[in-house]
């Protein structure tokens, strides 16, 4: 008994007609015929009384047909859950909270996608507070971002694949370009560009903040993500400080690193991995 003659049978009892069925499966009738004739040898009972006028279901066809509809229709709900779990399996969602460390992170991902090519990563670049939102909702698989801006509280495993230290990000010719290093005594006079706290990590805040306790408010601009804090200080508007992973490398910049020894770690915030293989894969390529 297969998937198929139960079907065959199905159309059979509904439509009351072999023509019909055999019309509605791509078949020839001689071979519904023939695969009605195997069910009701394989079951030993008559599904249908046949005449030449028509087609009727014997009580033992009206009490299979209640059985062969449920039996089709779990075996279907089956296949669709296989099929589910298997998107599920070989997808992996991702969350950053700039485009900028996406960079840094291609070539991990494309070795991922070379060790399993069947990978669907959905990689969603949101603001820091939505994307921690999602991963704390069990919305994210992994999220890549600074240690010290995930609450400790919040139970989550993390993985360090680099530590990071701050620089000065310039325009490309500024007088400062040349130098090894700078001091935020340095950079007293220069017009700063200030990120949004809530998109950068706490230590950029940090020496920010001693910036802007030196600046008068006139030369102090404000922006609201990384990605713009680069256009502005492209355009010769200022100059500003960030992780050196999140700065691009371009010719439109330069960068410095600056004094002070502070160091951030960057890595992967992660959930309990049993049962995610793909995230399991991931960690290893860190």
């Amino acid at each position: 008994m297969t998937i198929d003659s139960l079907k065959c049978f199905i159309l059979v009892a509904e439509s009351l007609s072999f023509a019909r069925a055999a019309e509605a499966m791509y078949k020839s009738q001689p071979a519904v015929t023939k695969q009605i004739n195997s069910l009701e040898a394989e079951l030993g009972v008559s599904l249908f009384i046949r005449s030449t006028r028509h087609v009727e279901l014997t009580p033992a066809g009206m009490s299979f047909y209640k059985d062969a509809k449920d039996i089709v229709l779990n075996s279907q709900l089956a296949i669709d859950r296989a099929k589910q779990q298997n998107a599920c399996e070989s997808s992996i969602s991702i969350g950053l909270s700039n485009s900028t460390a996406l960079f840094h992170l291609s070539p991990i991902l494309s070795r991922l996608k070379n060790e399993c090519p069947e990978i669907h990563p959905n990689i969603q670049v949101l603001s820091y507070k939505i994307i921690r939102n999602l991963f704390m909702e069990n919305k994210l698989d992994v999220l890549f971002y600074y240690k010290e801006n995930m609450p400790l509280k919040t139970g989550a495993n993390f993985k360090e694949i680099r530590q990071d230290s701050f620089v000065c990000l310039l325009p490309a010719g500024h007088p400062f370009e040349s130098k090894e290093s700078l001091s935020l005594q340095d950079l007293k006079d220069e017009p700063i560009v200030v990120c949004n706290p809530l998109n950068a990590p706490l230590s950029t805040a940090s020496f920010q903040q001693q910036l802007l306790d030196h600046h008068s408010p006139h030369n102090v601009l404000y922006c609201d993500s990384v990605e713009v804090a680069h256009c502005m200080v492209a355009s010769g508007l200022g100059i500003t400080i960030l992780p050196s992973m999140l700065c691009l490398k371009s010719s439109d910049f330069s960068t410095v690193p600056i004094e002070d020894k502070t160091h951030i770690s960057f890595g992967a915030f992660y959930h309990n991995q049993r049962g995610n293989a793909l995230l399991k894969k991931l960690l290893k390529l860190l």
